[in-house]
């Protein structure tokens, strides 16, 4: 695949994946050896595209977010990183019930106009650590899913009691809470 000012689709990944992870900018442009206006170069035609690249092969959009969760790839493969190592993340949210209660609280919050961010960090998680979390159980979703498993309808009735099960939890916590972004607008 192509360089843009010698910067790989792997290394592209991966910086955006360190930088949604706390890495500060001027340690992206030291670990690829640009100065930043040649980052800001690179970052533009990088994300210009990026979206030709997906819609050639959707397995790109795959690696893209592989590597976004896990950006330890390229020259930032040795590097000392704020991105989240995936062993101590499942020990926080260890199965795929802790993942749904999760996923469906900030789900439902930001329905009632409570930013998502904010539930992440109620449970000690940043937007880095939850798509690298995000990663591992979509992987385990589809597992549950795969209709040529013998346990098919068991494993299907525990995704979908487990995901209704949170759901409902938290709409029965959040009804009383709408927020009206408005409510201090006068006309």
């Amino acid at each position: 695949m192509e360089l843009i000012n010698g910067v790989s689709f792997e290394e592209y990944a991966a910086a955006c994946g360190n930088l949604a992870q706390g890495m500060p900018e001027s340690e992206v442009c030291r670990v690829l050896g640009i100065e930043k206006p040649v980052w800001d170069e690179t970052l533009d035609k990088w994300n210009d595209r990026l979206g030709d690249i997906i819609a050639a092969d959707m397995n790109m959009a795959t690696k893209y977010g592989e590597l976004f969760a896990n950006p330890k790839a390229g020259r930032f493969a040795g590097v000392e990183s704020p991105a989240a190592d995936i062993e101590e993340l499942l020990k926080a949210v260890p199965d795929f019930d802790a993942y749904q209660k999760i996923f469906w609280h900030q789900s439902v919050a930001a329905k009632y106009g409570i930013d998502p961010i904010s539930v992440l960090e109620e449970y000690g998680l940043d937007i880095g650590k939850w798509g690298t979390l995000n990663m591992h159980y979509i992987a385990v979703q589809n597992q549950l899913l795969d209709h040529t498993h013998p346990d098919y309808e068991r494993q299907f009735r525990y995704l979908t009691d487990t995901m209704q099960k949170h759901e409902q939890h938290f709409e029965a916590y959040y009804k009383d809470h709408k927020v009206d972004l408005a409510d201090d607008i006068n006309f």
